[in-house]
């Protein structure tokens, strides 16, 4: 089974995952830097040529770097990734959750996944993790790329929700940076950018947005009545 199709077939039976559109080569991949435990992996796997990873990504800001398990062809190694917006010094003392090996078998793989990995992964260690890199109190900071394409970081899993699973937003594996998909024309993208933003700020979230002229200061608005609407 090619990594796109074990990597679907495990998001299917992981509620909340999502697995990445591709696959791409292991070596020299810039994600790698951010895995969290390497669990069984050599770190000379990561010389070979020809081996692709896919990741699975949770909307809490979590990832999952899938690659198969060098020499051991019915096997695939889940190894946790560092959460969004933190880095290695966000976690140190912290244990982390074990990256394990698993069959090829997707049924077989989730099972194990849920009982060694998941758990730990999502409601232990991570949080602390991610409280650790808020940027200051319910903050998001909003910065642009070359291409002129946001990038969100923020330290929180209310906005991650937001982004990721209501904004159509992706999350970076290199970079753990939220952006939009490029197929977005750079209208969509600002449109869906201002949608999500405004979500944010009524949700109590302040947003800084950085370019070229400086950083701009957006404070929060005041929540929607979801009444209101249906007062005559």
């Amino acid at each position: 089974m090619h990594i796109r199709e074990f990597t679907h077939a495990l998001a299917e039976r992981l509620p909340g995952w999502q697995p990445a559109a591709s696959a791409v080569p292991i070596t020299d991949d810039p994600a790698s830097n951010r895995i969290w435990d390497s669990g069984p992996l050599p770190y000379a796997a990561f010389q070979t040529d020809d081996v692709q990873r896919s990741v699975l990504t949770h909307h809490w800001g979590l990832q999952l770097y899938v690659m198969p398990r060098p020499h051991r062809p019915d096997e695939y190694l889940v190894l946790p990734m560092l959460p969004a917006n933190t880095s290695h010094q966000h976690v140190q003392g912290l244990q982390a959750p074990r990256g394990i090996a698993v069959p090829a078998d997707p049924v077989k793989a989730a099972a194990l996944l849920h009982r060694r990995l998941l758990a730990n992964y999502r409601f232990e260690s991570s949080p602390t993790a991610i409280g650790r890199s808020s940027l200051g109190s319910l903050q998001v900071h909003v910065t642009f790329d070359a291409q002129r394409r946001p990038r969100i970081r923020t330290g929180y899993i209310g906005a991650f929700i937001e982004l990721l699973a209501r904004g159509g937003f992706l999350l970076d594996p290199a970079t753990g940076e939220c952006h939009l998909p490029d197929t977005l024309t750079p209208e969509q993208t600002r449109r869906q950018l201002i949608k999500s933003l405004q979500c944010l700020r009524h949700q109590h979230f302040h947003i800084t947005v950085h370019s070229a002229e400086g950083p701009r200061s957006h404070p929060p608005l005041p929540p929607v009545n979801p009444r209101k609407g249906n007062r005559r």
